[in-house]
């Protein structure tokens, strides 16, 4: 079988993530300048709880989850700035702020929409190397959508 009309576009270089904020960032930041390897990364999560009965049969049900969310995101990025500013906030005012996040990937042509999300922790300072390193920030969301774009 031939390998034409195959579509191989896997890239991310033309990804776009656009976090909000309500209250602090109610139209939207695009982020910007992301770490070499890596923009986001959504962790595994586990939908179904097993257990194995003593008689050796199994029981299983699906569970809720959390959808967690990493950024990564170079030290010279201005939204990491927009970030701190967001964990500023929660300290301030000790207090938490819902957030949003939206990847649209064109390769594959989906859009994800992440909802009802807190930021869970990040790293406010850029670990100070040869070169200053890239800075994380988890998310932890309520509701992931997937759609065609």
């Amino acid at each position: 079988m031939p390998l034409t009309n195959l579509n191989f576009d896997i890239t991310s270089a033309n990804a776009e993530l656009v976090l909000t904020v309500g209250e602090i960032f109610p139209a939207g930041i695009v982020l910007q300048m992301f770490g070499t390897d890596q923009s986001a990364n959504m962790d595994s999560v586990e939908i179904t709880e097993t257990r194995m009965g003593v008689d050796g049969y199994m029981a299983a049900g699906y569970t809720p989850v959390i959808y967690p969310v990493t950024v990564t995101l170079e030290a010279a990025s201005p939204s990491r700035f927009s970030l701190s500013t967001l964990w500023e906030a929660m300290a301030a005012n000790k207090r938490v702020y819902a957030c949003g996040l939206v990847a649209a990937l064109p390769s594959i042509g989906e859009r994800i929409t992440w909802s009802n999300g807190v930021l869970k922790n990040g790293v406010i300072v850029p670990p100070m190397r040869k070169v200053l390193g890239p800075t994380t920030w988890l998310f932890h969301f309520e509701r992931l959508e997937r759609a065609r774009i």
